[in-house]
């Protein structure tokens, strides 16, 4: 007999750690906005567990439940039983995949898009200047807009500007210095190679003035991260293992990435979600100057003072518990004065691909750090995601506020000598 709840099943012990006493409910995002406790953490486990002992069906009711979930991982850090429900949550996901619930879009973009490099950013492109025609010329109630892809919320979207020239096209496979130090591989990402591609460049900048040789695969594909996230397992293991061979034959001695999201997939969840022992060093931009070589400090004198302050990317901190080293790095800069923002560990709501699906609660969730925010009123936002990074710009964009958003690479760039700046 078919087996429908065989990813559940291998993190059983989980479900039993439950003690159903709702410290989650205090800490998820999600529940906070729609005070739904089948939205709550506790609410999930307590589906999923009696999905598995056969009382309700993987149903498409059930699916939607199990959507409704950030993975910003507050419910982890917050429970006093060490349920792991991100995981719980993840793998139902994946046991609804393999029943056939799947959508036609996540089909395409998960099986067939995201595989194919170069038919990434023109689609991307496309995409972006389709939607917004859409908000231009459709009207808010106008019954085409059932047919969208992600209707909640679509008339106050600011889609992101995809770049003319993605990073892997602005680059060399090799950057090569004089007596490097090391060899290191860059994963840089989805995010970085369509929408910031002068992060990627500001990171090579970095690296490269650290007398590090920086190697950068083309043949590096998605980390897979929005695609096991919707419960695609079996493509997530395939992009993990394109992944592992392309930096095992790039020889590097360990691979630096920008992005929170991308690091821990690469670090963790690879081997503990997807079963592919990724073996291959890996750290965060930020750990990797601070922890593992010693970062040149001959910073140039700054042309004008601006103040900051930090968000911290859900997988970056919980996730892979970094948190101080993006704050050490800013703070040694001159000419930045850094503030920190309350609750700057709080989800911004982007989630990935939750903010297309749950526009409104998404955006709900950004109003307590744009609370914060204020307070501090600084100059630029920095956090070291891309995702959020988008997430705030589009909201700045839509707010008609002053502030900019950049990564923490970026800052370190500008302050070494030489080349491009990105702050203005």
């Amino acid at each position: 007999m078919e087996n429908k709840h065989k990813h559940i099943a291998e993190k059983e012990d989980e479900l039993l750690k439950c003690l159903k006493c709702g410290t989650c409910l205090s800490a998820c995002p999600i529940y906070a906005e729609t005070k739904y406790e089948p939205a709550a953490p506790r609410g999930r486990v307590a589906l999923i567990d009696a999905a598995r002992k056969g009382e309700i069906d993987l149903s498409e009711v059930f699916r939607k439940k199990i959507n409704l979930c950030l993975n910003c991982k507050s419910c982890v850090e917050a429970c006093p039983g060490g349920v792991r429900s991100d995981d719980l949550i993840l793998r139902a996901r994946a046991d609804l995949v393999d029943q056939g619930k799947f959508t036609l879009l996540e089909r395409l973009i998960f099986r067939h898009l995201l595989k194919r490099g170069r038919l990434l950013p023109p689609v991307a492109r496309w995409a972006t200047f389709a939607g917004r025609i859409a908000n231009k010329i459709l009207p808010e109630k106008n019954p085409l807009t059932l047919f969208l892809p992600f209707p909640d919320g679509w008339k106050e979207r600011i889609y992101p500007q995809i770049a003319k020239t993605p990073l892997r096209k602005r680059i060399p496979e090799v950057v090569k210095v004089k007596n490097p130090k090391m060899r290191v591989g860059y994963f840089f990402g989805c995010g970085t190679n369509l929408v910031y591609p002068e992060v990627g460049e500001a990171l090579i900048k970095v690296l490269t003035h650290n007398d590090i040789e920086v190697v950068i695969p083309k043949k590096q594909v998605c980390c897979g991260t929005s695609i096991y996230n919707s419960g695609d397992f079996k493509t997530g293991i395939k992009h993990a293992k394109r992944n592992l061979k392309a930096f095992k034959d790039a020889k590097v001695d360990c691979i630096v990435v920008n992005c929170a999201s991308g690091g821990l997939t690469l670090k963790k969840e690879y081997k503990e979600l997807l079963g592919v022992d990724f073996d291959i060093p890996t750290y965060d931009i930020s750990e990797f100057l601070i922890n593992v070589i010693d970062m040149k400090k001959d910073f140039k004198k700054p042309e004008q003072e601006i103040t900051i302050t930090y968000h911290d990317p859900c997988h970056l901190n919980r996730g892979q518990g970094i948190k101080d080293e993006p704050r050490k790095i800013l703070k040694e800069l001159p000419g930045v004065k850094f503030i920190e923002m309350g609750e700057s560990d709080r989800c911004c709501g982007g989630g990935g691909s939750f903010h297309l699906k749950y526009y409104p609660i998404s955006a709900g969730i950004m109003e307590y750090k744009l609370e914060n925010l204020e307070k501090v009123d600084p100059d630029f936002l920095v956090s070291g995601c891309p995702g959020c990074m988008m997430r705030f710009e589009e909201t700045f964009l839509q707010r008609e506020m002053r502030q900019k958003v950049k990564h923490p690479i970026q800052l370190l760039a500008d302050a070494y000598p030489d080349g491009k700046k990105t702050v203005d």
